[in-house]
């Protein structure tokens, strides 16, 4: 009789865990996909494997953990894998970071204003293809933030 007392106490606080770590899990959820920020973005560019258009696009975390979406005019959305990247000091602006090869744009960064946590697109093969074709062997950083936007 012991025994099935103890193990009926063990199912309990087991149901109880399980069913704190499922409330912790939607309302980090729901607090990471509630930030979306938008930027217009005044050239085309390739996010992931995806090539886009210049246009307005809306930016934030996916639903799965290590990836952002991308939302544009016409309401496609885009997923791309993203890491956590982090400086020493918080953004001064909430701003998208491209590498840019020539005229070829690659989404690189996103960093949100006042954190200094930040997500990086990898590099995908598309972007190593063409900074290995490239002759001068120079990628620039090209920036929009959220005032260019305005």
């Amino acid at each position: 009789m012991k025994r099935r007392g103890f193990i009926k106490i063990q199912g309990c606080i087991l149901r109880r865990m399980i069913l704190s770590a499922c409330v912790l899990l939607a309302v980090g959820s729901a607090f990471a996909q509630s930030r979306t920020t938008t930027f217009k973005i005044p050239f085309g560019f390739i996010a992931g494997p995806t090539a886009l258009p210049a246009g307005e696009y809306h930016i934030s975390n996916g639903p799965v953990q290590g990836t952002l979406v991308l939302r544009g005019d016409d309401r496609h959305r885009i997923f791309v894998l993203a890491n956590n990247v982090e400086l020493p000091n918080a953004s001064r602006q909430t701003k998208v970071v491209f590498h840019r090869y020539g005229n070829r744009y690659f989404l690189s960064q996103l960093w949100i204003e006042g954190s200094n946590l930040g997500r990086e697109l990898r590099v995908g093969r598309q972007e190593q293809e063409v900074a290995e074709q490239n002759s001068s062997n120079t990628m620039e950083l090209a920036t929009v933030s959220t005032q260019d936007a305005q």
